[in-house]
């Protein structure tokens, strides 16, 4: 059952009404900084849970079963492939649901095997939820007729000072990009070591094609550059063994 529901995922895309996050509005912009609950029952700041890290937001709802549970599978599986978790990053499930409680929140924990801290489940009153969501330019729409919420299946990555970085598109996150991703959130407020920071400007993000590809342009004439140094230094070295 789970492969022909994967199989219809692109037709859901096209009759689903959402919009995508406006990013030239939102990158960049300070995330709503509301009170949440947790799995606990326990209310706390959303900049409480950063401690200097980048945050992984994942928008779902805990009565989902359908996209919500394929794009929290596939932030489970990228996770373990991945590493850092807790170290490097941090990973939220928000719900947008403002019939969610403690208890609903426990059981989705519970289902996807999240410790509630490196991974947690929070979620807000009805008017935090609605300003947090607004936030970080994320629609949803509820459908009374089937009691269910139209939302795109993203990721929304912030820098360890709130705002938002990057959004990962699709139900299954790439490896490389939700990597990429922290990397580069991370990076805007801390200074990159050498390598780190050449790696990350190799790759440049295609705003087309929602994913980072090489960038070869910069690679080349780097290469070009480096290699006329070293040219040059060859002659000017062999010039002075001469004289």
């Amino acid at each position: 059952m789970r492969k022909y529901f994967l199989w219809l995922v692109p037709f859901w895309f096209l009759w689903s009404s959402f919009n995508f996050p406006n990013e030239k509005k939102h990158l960049a912009q300070k995330v709503a900084d509301i009170p949440m609950f947790n799995s606990k029952g326990e209310v706390l700041q959303f900049s409480s849970i950063f401690n200097g890290k980048p945050i992984i937001i994942s928008p779902v709802y805990t009565r989902c079963y359908s996209i919500c549970g394929i794009v929290s599978s596939g932030v489970q599986n990228v996770i373990k492939d991945m590493d850092g978790l807790g170290d490097d990053y941090t990973v939220v499930s928000f719900s947008f649901d403002s019939t969610e409680n403690p208890r609903s929140l426990a059981v989705y924990e519970s289902r996807w095997i999240i410790d509630g801290k490196k991974w947690m489940a929070l979620s807000a009153t009805p008017q935090n939820i609605r300003k947090f969501m607004s936030s970080i330019g994320v629609e949803y729409d509820y459908i009374p007729s089937t009691k269910e919420y139209d939302h795109p299946p993203l990721l929304v990555v912030l820098t360890p000072e709130g705002t938002v970085s990057r959004y990962i598109y699709g139900v299954t996150p790439s490896k490389k990009d939700l990597k990429i991703s922290v990397m580069e959130a991370q990076a805007k407020i801390t200074r990159p070591g050498l390598f780190t920071g050449f790696y990350l400007r190799c790759l440049k993000y295609d705003p087309l094609n929602k994913t980072y590809k090489v960038d070869w342009r910069f690679i080349i004439s780097t290469s070009a550059g480096l290699l006329i140094i070293l040219l040059v230094s060859r002659l000017f070295i062999k010039s002075f063994i001469i004289d």
